[in-house]
Parts: C-alpha cells; sequence; structure tokens
C-alpha cells in the first residue's frame, strides 16, 4: 500500500518509501473528505519503478561523495595542513545522513520489488487493486490515525520533510 497523495508531495525522493507499507483491510475503500489522489493506478507501476532507479543512483551518488570528502580530508590532515576538524566532522554527519537515508529507501525497495537491481525491473508486474483511505489527525504537531496511535512516520515527515508539511498544512 502507496500513499497516492503525499507521495507525490515530499521533498526528496528517497523519503517515498517511508510511505509504502503492509496493507491493512480495515481500512475503509470511501471517505467523507479524501485529499485528492495524486497517483492513479495506472501510474502506479511506473512510479515505483522510476522510484527505485532514482534511489539505486542516488544512493551511490551520495556513498561517493562521502567518500571523496573524506579521501580529500584524510589526505589534507595527514600532510599537516589544517583544514578546520570540526567543519569537516559537520558536512561529514551531514553526508552520512543523506546516505544513511538512501540506503535504508533502497533497502525498502529491494525488499518490497524482489529485484537488487534496475536491470531485473523488466521481470516483475505490479498490479494496483484498489484505493484504501487512511484517516490522519494533527495534534501539537504530532499525526495520529483513526484508532488514536500515534503514527511515528508521518509526524517525523512533518518535522523533516518541508514538502510534506506544506502539503499537510495547507489541507487545514
Amino acid at each position: 500500500m502507496i500513499d497516492a497523495h503525499f507521495s507525490k508531495k515530499l521533498e526528496r525522493i528517497e523519503r517515498i518509501s517511508t510511505l509504502i507499507r503492509p496493507v491493512d483491510r480495515t481500512l475503509s475503500e470511501t471517505a467523507e473528505a479524501p485529499l485528492p489522489i495524486l497517483l492513479q493506478k495506472n501510474e502506479i507501476e511506473g512510479f515505483l519503478k522510476n522510484l527505485f532507479v532514482e534511489v539505486y543512483e542516488s544512493s551511490g551518488e551520495k556513498l561517493n561523495k562521502r567518500l571523496r570528502h573524506m579521501r580529500k580530508w584524510n589526505i589534507l590532515r595527514l600532510i599537516g595542513i589544517p583544514t578546520g576538524f570540526s567543519r569537516h566532522v559537520e558536512k561529514d554527519e551531514q553526508l552520512a545522513k543523506e546516505n544513511r537515508e538512501a540506503m535504508l529507501s533502497l533497502a525498502i525497495l529491494r525488499k518490497i520489488l524482489g529485484v537488487k537491481t534496475p536491470t531485473e525491473l523488466d521481470k516483475i508486474k505490479i498490479v494496483p487493486k484498489e484505493y484504501l483511505y487512511y484517516r490522519i489527525e494533527l495534534k501539537n504537531r504530532e499525526i495520529f490515525n483513526e484508532k488514536g496511535e500515534k503514527d511515528g512516520i508521518y509526524t517525523r515527515l512533518l518535522e523533516i520533510d518541508g514538502g510534506f508539511r506544506h502539503a499537510l498544512l495547507s489541507m487545514i
């Protein structure tokens, strides 16, 4: 099950995979005031396959960027050129965070799609079944589902993703 509204609103593609969940059969097929469906059934297969390719490429690029930064920093440090330790630590932490996010997204997509590389995508077929509505409620900067349970994923996206935050708050 993928969120057919917010999946097209996130700032970073790596975060889309967090909106893919196991199907919950207790969810309703109708809603009183549903959000617009931005991901149509006929787009889902292409969307997920393109997402996998983009995340696959992005994860490699982010790792390479971090490794280049680390190599450059270590070479300068070894030859005794002061470069500002704290500046490099902060940049490395940011690059590590981006790399971790990309790798986690790739792991989620690999598990869901059952492929390891983009070349295997031709072998799979994704067949959307139906739309189900997941009711959420915003209380004190946290998001709760219709059972009153805090939704950690949506709450975290509200904190870190400007696209999600803007899309959600503009609906209120």
